[in-house]
């Protein structure tokens, strides 16, 4: 392998400015001064966008469990500070503040410790979005039956502004089909179309994927997957239903046949519904409109509307995100057709609250739970019902565990993450019955009786926590103020009692 280029005197000044800027910064933090009391301790660092301090969201979660534990922002000094950690190994992942926003490049940590011996931990600091893919381009129609040894495809990227190595993935979307390069130490890849178990290109869609491992970090960078598309591939078609259309790409028309997507997607669409105290005809995220959903390959992830937008990440052959359909379906009806939702979270869907944070991605993924409790197994072809019930059993033991993990670390309501949320409504979906939830989403319809609550409550955060509380009190037919009281949810007792005969009315059968 060629060594990495060296850099010339103005870059290093450059380098050793950041450096000794970060250090000045870092003196400030004063590590590891004393042992953390209660067993709690704290992770700290500072992230670089293109050489200048970067606002950035950092996401913690458990690196035993995979859990998300919460979420911080970088200040304008590109510093993060994450406060009152249980003693254990967690790793970070950033994201972008604002939705929407395209980012070429994560980063993710590796494993970092923090313990009696080393209470206080700070990251080593890393320049965040240097790297930039200049060949193939993103959906770049590629000719891969003649890709060989005297023609590779050739991979290249602006170098990471540190020295780095660097890591080449390339696979079908069905993950049948692998290469991986090992580590390289140059900003470039020749790639002979063989991968690992000696088979070459087919006439499908591919991606490949860079990683960055630069020098003295705790992070590696993780570059947006690349789609290489082959001829025709790219095309996107209409595929309609009574409730869904489907916006994708016609090399995906296969794994909608198999899966008898359009009909399966009606049919789960009517349990939103049902569940979004959808006895009610009229409601409906999207009156008069049918529900998209439009591949997007500019993106890697997922976010709400009409259409829902889904990033190449999460669309791959003889595969489909059912249970992230849902979820983001049920933001669709949270906003557009339960007019009280958007009052109670303080028309705000990032309400800096993790408690209302959590209500608002809780509540949506309760979508896929109560569709995987609902649906007639019966209907689904067996591939479908083993992704169903591998997905609820994945989704169950990820926030079952969430929730216990809270209970067993003194609970703190600055930790509420939908996932504890999600595990709360599992119990009580499990010890009251599932039917519960459609009665208790009749709290968020517009009628006179829930907007006196509401205009009882006003901008007072506990007194619109407390109407949760109620109205899960009332469907449960039982005080549940006592067991969110353990979960560290704040109360308001008198109002509690001056709504909760309102709450019942308005959650009456109608």
């Amino acid at each position: 392998m060629l060594m990495v280029e060296k850099k010339n005197t103005k870059m290093r000044i450059t380098k050793l400015i950041r450096i000794v800027l970060v250090l000045m910064i870092g003196s400030c933090f004063q590590f590891n001064e004393v042992v953390a009391a209660d067993n709690r301790g704290e992770i700290r660092g500072v992230f670089f966008e293109n050489e200048e301090p970067c606002s950035l969201q950092i996401n913690i979660h458990n690196a035993i469990t995979g859990l998300y534990f919460g979420k911080v922002v970088t200040d304008s000094n590109g510093i993060f500070t994450i406060s009152n950690l249980p003693f254990g190994k967690y790793y970070l992942i950033t994201h972008p503040v604002d939705v929407g926003v395209r980012m070429p490049l994560q980063w993710k940590t590796v494993d970092l410790e923090i313990n009696e011996a080393k209470p206080k931990f700070k990251v080593r600091y890393v320049d965040g979005f240097a790297v930039k893919i200049f060949y193939p381009q993103d959906g770049e129609n590629v000719d891969l039956e003649k890709v060989n040894d005297q023609n590779p495809l050739n991979f290249s990227w602006k170098p990471y502004c540190s020295d780095a190595n660097y890591e080449i993935e390339i696979y079908s979307t069905d993950t049948t089909q692998y290469f991986n390069s090992g580590r390289i130490n140059t900003a470039k890849y020749s790639f002979n179309g063989i991968f690992q178990d000696g088979s070459r290109f087919k006439r499908r869609l591919y991606r490949w994927q860079l990683k960055v491992y630069s020098e003295d970090t705790e992070w590696i960078g993780i570059g947006k997957p690349q789609d290489l598309v082959i001829g025709d591939l790219g095309i996107i078609n209409n595929y309609e239903g009574d409730y869904i259309r489907l916006d994708f790409p016609k090399w995906y028309e296969s794994t909608i046949d198999t899966l008898d997507l359009i009909q399966l997607l009606d049919t789960c669409y009517l349990l939103e519904k049902e569940l979004a105290a959808g006895q009610f005809p009229s409601l409906g995220p999207l009156p008069g409109e049918k529900q998209v959903l439009l591949y997007d390959p500019s993106i890697t992830f997922a976010y709400s509307g009409n259409p829902i937008h889904f990033g190449k990440r999460h669309i791959t052959e003889n595969n489909f995100p059912l249970f992230l359909t849902f979820h983001e379906i049920g933001h669709n009806f949270q906003f557009g057709g339960l007019p009280g939702f958007a009052s109670l979270m303080g028309d705000s869907y990032y309400n800096p609250n993790p408690i209302f944070f959590g209500f608002s991605e809780g509540l949506a993924t309760l979508a896929s739970l109560y569709i995987t409790e609902k649906i007639d197994k019966n209907i689904l072809k067996p591939l479908v019902k083993d992704m169903f019930e591998a997905e609820n059993k994945s989704m169950r033991t990820k926030f079952i565990s969430a929730l216990e993990f809270y209970e067993n670390h003194q609970p703190d309501r600055n930790h509420i993450t939908p996932d504890i949320i999600d595990g709360i409504l599992i119990r009580l979906g499990d010890r009251y019955g599932w039917d519960i939830f459609p009665v208790f989403f009749r709290i968020f319809l517009e009628n006179e009786i829930n907007d006196q609550i509401y205009q009882l409550a006003g901008d007072d955060e506990v007194k619109r926590i407390t109407i949760f509380i109620t109205a899960f009190s009332a469907v449960a037919r039982e005080d549940l103020r006592e067991q969110f009281r353990k979960y560290d949810f704040p109360v308001d007792d008198q109002y509690f009692q001056v709504i909760l005969p309102l709450v019942k009315q308005s959650l009456q059968d109608k």
